[in-house]
């Protein structure tokens, strides 16, 4: 029986396809709540649940951006700041490798073995606000570099390139292989230890 374009459906079908759209629904719920369940996935929503909560009730009612961000984020923080107070948009900013910071600034880094941030998130927090620039882009790009971090008796300072600095900088530089930079803290500690 063909039903008329002026004509409902018939009722069973309505039905039906409410039916099946319970089933999607419960579905749908089920394997969210298995994968909310499973211990990697439950440890991390409680981490950073919890996280979230320690901040709120450490700050109260400071509503200072500056004072969020710095406990937010720590050293990213740190870093990023200084990078904004003493760059401008058209310097380029030399991302170190990452092992020269480790063995040399580790002591700083001491309690995770680990100080120095991912060039994401060196990406992520500045923005346009400077150019970045890593030890694998070709020669006459790191010719432009204007700033780099550079450590002394383990602790990290912003270098500002002179001529006379340049040089040194570069040759310190090379000595470590750029290519792989984002270490976890326990390859950051791995690696301190193997160059003892």
């Amino acid at each position: 029986m063909t039903t008329l374009p002026h004509e409902s459906p018939a009722p069973d079908a309505h039905k039906h396809y409410w039916r099946v759209q319970s089933l999607y629904l419960l579905a749908g719920i089920g394997f969210l709540s298995l994968l909310i369940w499973l211990p990697r996935n439950q440890e991390w929503l409680t981490g950073t649940v919890g996280r979230f909560d320690e901040q709120r009730q450490t700050l109260g009612k400071q509503t200072d951006v500056a004072t969020r961000r710095q406990k937010g984020y720590d050293e990213v923080y740190t870093y990023t700041e200084l990078i904004k107070q003493r760059c401008q948009p058209n310097d380029y900013f030399l991302i170190p490798p990452q092992r020269y910071l480790i063995r040399n600034a580790y002591e700083q880094g001491k309690k995770t073995g680990y100080n120095w941030l991912y060039p994401s998130v060196l990406y992520y927090h500045l923005g346009k606000s400077v150019h970045l620039l890593e030890m694998t882009a070709p020669d006459s790009l790191l010719q432009r570099a204007t700033h780099t971090f550079w450590v002394y008796e383990n602790k990290i300072f912003l270098l500002t390139f002179k001529p006379h600095n340049r040089t040194l900088v570069m040759n310190e530089f090379r000595k470590y292989d750029p290519h792989f930079f984002a270490y976890t803290p326990e390859q950051a500690k791995a690696y301190y230890k193997s160059t003892r």
